[in-house]
C-alpha cells in the first residue's frame, strides 16, 4: 500500500496536481483495498445457518483456512496491480 500511496503522490507532483481528483480516488480504492484484505486475514470466517436457519460467522479450520489465505493472497496481487494499471492509465 505505501508504494502505491507513494507513487500517486509523486505522480501528482509531476504532473502539477492536473489530475489530482483521480489520483485521490485511487488512493481511497487502495485503501479500502487494504482495508478489506486485513479485516480478512484477521479473522477467516464463513457464515452457517443452525437448524432454525439463524446464520452465524464461525472461525474456519484446516484446510478452509490454507484456501482462505490463498485467496487473499490473489486479491492482493490483482488487486494492486488494477489499481497499478489505473495509475498508468492516468499517466498516458
Amino acid at each position: 500500500m505505501n508504494d502505491f500511496v507513494s507513487d500517486c503522490l509523486l505522480y501528482n507532483d509531476f504532473s502539477d496536481g492536473k489530475k489530482e481528483e483521480e489520483v485521490v480516488s485511487l488512493i481511497r480504492e487502495g485503501i479500502a483495498l487494504s482495508d478489506n484484505l486485513n479485516a480478512r486475514v484477521n479473522f477467516p470466517k464463513k457464515v452457517v445457518a443452525n437448524a432454525k436457519g439463524v446464520e452465524k460467522f464461525v472461525r474456519k479450520e484446516g484446510k478452509e483456512v490454507k484456501a482462505h489465505y490463498k485467496d487473499i493472497q490473489k486479491d492482493l496481487y490483482e488487486g494492486y496491480d488494477k489499481l497499478f494499471d489505473k495509475l498508468s492509465s492516468l499517466v498516458k
